[in-house]
């Protein structure tokens, strides 16, 4: 029996046969053909393109169960059907009378010398993109690398140096028991789709591939991060039965749907979810959410040849408020940029993304869409349980401009004889450190505050939280991010408004207790995530939870608060 940490990115225990796949290297001839042929090979290669994008489509359309794995299949789908790439490829193969595989191998080299040479950890993951694209384009015309497929089934976990995205939704369909890898990290876009399909998955188990062989009997152990091969038996028997609690606890957690989320001591805690697409309404009225905390809007500005317009956006939003009621929807408005390019608003390139045009500054510098979207809101709120939110605030002048663009709003609505429900509730996201600081003034000027975590942690701590270099720096429990939390919890209630937490240490167990403690009124978590939390909330005290914060707060480093909590 052989133990192997690794990072879990996915938590679960999965017991299986390994099944290594090594990545296969494609030899590409850099082979020329007649000039006559150039239009019998131009031909082929757009058929090769409509294959492969419809490949794609499948995938988004049958396992593409959130934003995050429709949005990363979308980009290599719009890699494909870009404009420069096929112009580049047409050009090689008319011109330079190049083979198409050998076109396309030429131009993929070129685009990963350029993203190699920039020191930038998102061009990174757009390089990793691309590679995607040139291997299942180039497999597709080779012929190579479906029969990689074949040796999967339900008793398998996957080993490989490291998987890509598209690679992840296409094992998925094979019902494997969970994913190692070699490389990759948390943020990874290979990770987000594997905790979005529940798959245990386990990234940077260095050596792995020296240890194991075919068809040994491994168990990953997602909620340590580890890897054991060849498990004696009374370590199988153990996570045997670990597995099987797992899935006791998932059936015990379905009986608290209809029960209220509150602590031992009766503090009732408003347990709400986050959305990304609409079809996920219909699990969070499944298990009895107390509304919608966070509905992203992005999905209807990603693989898109046009803009949405105000009556399709009014539909959808009008359509979510009536499956909820009584129960809120909070509508974010659109929050492309720094990860989140979106091609129909001509984005430019920027060097440091997550510092630059995103959140509320996209819908400034877009005022029509950004009306579009406001007038789609107040329209559906004849319903009356919508709320409106904005992202990365940064200044309440940025609540006073967003205000008086509302009021145009209304007055253009009601010049038109449109129906809508002025009373619309504004709420800010508070994401940003100097947000946290002014907090108070915010407050002064919303209904409602929303603490977005995953974007606070990164910008408080410096952090790029898709920057694998730097992972270990990216501390939720840090003392920074605690103590901005609770000042933003003071200066909410001293103003009557609630405080939500709609990030991932919402969904997190272990932090629980702690945001309770810290004076957080409400948790938005993922909908697979509402029960274990209800759970946690059902088994806390509020007097214990404020104790504990209360410690929490005087500790000096993250691994110190960490000790506390676990």
């Amino acid at each position: 029996m052989k133990k192997i940490k690794g990072i879990s990115v996915s938590e679960g225990v999965a017991i299986g046969k390994a099944a290594i796949i090594h990545r296969e290297v494609l030899h590409v001839d850099r082979k020329h053909i007649k000039a006559e042929n150039a239009s019998e090979e131009l031909a082929k290669f757009k058929k090769d393109i409509k294959i492969v994008i419809a490949e794609l489509e499948h995938l988004i359309q049958n396992y593409a169960f959130s934003l995050d794995q429709k949005e990363i299949l979308s980009t290599q789908k719009m890699i494909l059907a870009d404009p420069e790439f096929v112009n580049r490829v047409n050009y090689l193969i008319s011109e330079e009378n190049c083979s198409r595989e050998n076109a396309i191998s030429i131009y993929f080299t070129e685009v990963a010398d350029i993203f190699r040479n920039m020191d930038n950890q998102f061009f990174s993951q757009r390089l990793t993109d691309y590679e995607d694209v040139a291997y299942r384009l180039l497999s597709h015309i080779l012929k190579k690398g479906n029969n990689r497929l074949g040796c999967l089934n339900d008793k398998s976990i996957l080993i490989m140096d490291n998987v890509t995205p598209s690679f992840v939704t296409r094992v998925f369909e094979k019902k494997i028991k969970g994913i190692i890898t070699v490389k990759g990290s948390r943020n990874c876009h290979s990770s987000i789709i594997a905790r979005s399909m529940n798959l245990p998955m386990l990234v940077n188990a260095s050596g792995l591939l020296n240890e194991v062989e075919n068809d040994q009997l491994i168990i990953i152990d997602g909620n340590n991060g580890e890897v054991i091969i060849d498990p004696s038996p009374e370590v199988l028997l153990d996570y045997e039965n670990q597995y099987k609690q797992e899935q006791n606890q998932k059936e015990k957690l379905l009986k608290l749907i209809d029960v209220q989320a509150k602590t031992t001591d009766d503090k009732i805690i408003k347990l709400m979810s986050n959305i990304e697409i609409p079809e996920e309404v219909e699990r969070v009225v499944k298990y009895n959410s107390d509304g919608i905390g966070l509905f992203r809007t992005e999905f209807m500005f990603i693989d898109r040849e046009e803009l949405p317009t105000e009556e399709e956006q009014y539909k959808i939003y009008k359509q979510i408020a009536e499956k909820m009621l009584p129960e809120p929807v909070t509508i974010r408005t659109i929050d492309v940029g720094g990860d989140k390019l979106s091609r129909i608003l001509n984005l430019s390139h920027e060097d440091n993304p997550n510092l630059g045009c995103r959140g509320i500054r996209i819908s400034f510098e877009n005022i029509p869409i950004f009306k579009q979207q406001i007038k789609a809101a107040l329209r559906a709120n004849v319903v009356g349980n919508i709320k409106l939110m904005f992202p990365m605030i940064s200044a309440v002048s940025e609540i006073y401009q967003a205000k008086e663009i509302i009021e145009e709003c209304k007055l253009e609505l009601k010049d038109k004889a449109v129906e809508f429900n002025s009373d619309l509730p504004i709420g800010a996201m508070i994401e940003i450190p100097s947000a946290v600081v002014t907090s108070d003034v915010i407050a002064a000027e919303c209904d409602f505050l929303s603490i977005g975590t995953n974007d606070l942690v990164q910008y408080i701590l410096a952090v790029d939280r898709d920057n694998e270099a730097v992972a270990s720096y990216y501390q939720s429990c840090h003392p920074s991010v605690l103590r901005s939390i609770q000042l933003t919890a003071e200066n909410a209630h001293k103003r009557d408004i609630k405080v939500a937490v709609c990030g991932e240490m919402a969904s997190e167990p272990r932090f629980v207790q702690l945001l309770l403690g810290l004076g957080v009124d409400e948790l938005s978590v993922s909908p697979g995530r509402m029960l274990k939390i209800k759970n946690e909330i059902l088994n806390s005290s509020l007097h214990d939870s404020q104790l504990l914060a209360e410690k929490c707060l005087q500790q000096k480093t993250s691994a110190e608060v960490m000790k506390l909590l676990n």
